[in-house]
């Protein structure tokens, strides 16, 4: 989980809009925050649980307004070839 605790930091920094808003929001000081987003410091659990709650009401906010008919299909990355050409059929 250390090694997740700053990513899901910094996602919630980005809804809230900002670190400030973000502090005040888990009622935190911005110097912690720092901290747990460099993953120099172990956030509470009840602080990690707010972040968490906010990340997953963001994500389902997001889904509730996605009109695909098809769900989320991620593609593969392309192959690169010798000094980062990427394979594959070539134009002449």
């Amino acid at each position: 989980m250390r090694e997740l605790q700053p990513k899901l930091f910094r996602r919630a920094v980005e809804i809230a809009g900002g670190v400030q808003k973000l502090c005040t929001r888990l009622q935190v000081d911005p110097h912690s925050l720092q901290l747990w987003s460099e993953g120099r410091a172990t956030s509470p659990g009840r602080v990690l649980q707010l972040v968490i709650d906010l990340i997953v009401e963001d994500d389902l906010a997001r889904a509730a307004q996605d009109r695909r008919q098809q769900p989320r299909v991620q593609k593969p990355p392309e192959e690169k070839g010798p000094a980062g050409a990427a394979s594959g059929p070539r134009s002449p």
